[in-house]
């Protein structure tokens, strides 16, 4: 008699829950989407504009799916390795080359978590869709940053930013700032 209550209450909870959208994404797992997408309190998608000259050319707007932001994770997660692998490197050279002056690390590691982004995705001259990414570890910006893109000199790893081709699956431009 016990088991019909337990059953029923465990069924409403799991059948309560918010679905996920395209949840039928092709080649996306169930355990990938709750990895990768992201609380829309975290980033936001704008448009090109005059702001960006230098990052695109010859570009149209674009929009960006789910499926998308799921890959660009994939590839993002890919850059944050690489570029941490280099600087470890680096690291291990300094501390090798500088035993008197060791450090533990060089300012310029990456990590996702914490920070906020800017999508900037378009369509390039050759119909690849490629999005900027800007991230930034500041709550300075209040809501601003959901309508332009946020500028910001020096901060060290807190700004970065790169560029992320979702047809070649690669990324390019990846830019650190520096420390004043």
């Amino acid at each position: 008699m016990m088991r019909y209550p337990i059953f029923l209450l465990s069924f409403l909870i799991t059948g309560c829950k918010q679905p996920i959208k395209d949840a039928d994404i092709p080649g996306v797992t169930e355990a990938e989407l709750e990895k990768f997408l992201l609380p829309d309190s975290v980033y936001v998608i704008l448009e090109p504009d005059s702001d960006l000259p230098w990052a695109f050319k010859d570009e149209k707007p674009a929009t960006l799916s789910e499926a998308e932001l799921i890959e660009i994770e994939k590839i993002l997660e890919k850059a944050i390795e690489e570029n941490n692998h280099h600087q470890r490197e680096m690291l291990e050279q300094h501390n090798k080359n500088h035993p008197d002056r060791q450090i533990a690390e060089t300012g310029y590691e990456l990590r996702t978590e914490g920070y906020k982004r800017q999508y900037v995705p378009i369509l390039n001259s050759k119909g690849q869709k490629e999005i900027w990414i800007n991230f930034f570890c500041s709550d300075n910006f209040n809501d601003s940053w959901r309508k332009g893109v946020v500028w910001v000199l020096d901060g060290g790893n807190c700004y970065f930013n790169l560029k992320i081709n979702l047809a070649t699956k690669t990324y390019s431009e990846l830019r650190i700032n520096g420390y004043a």
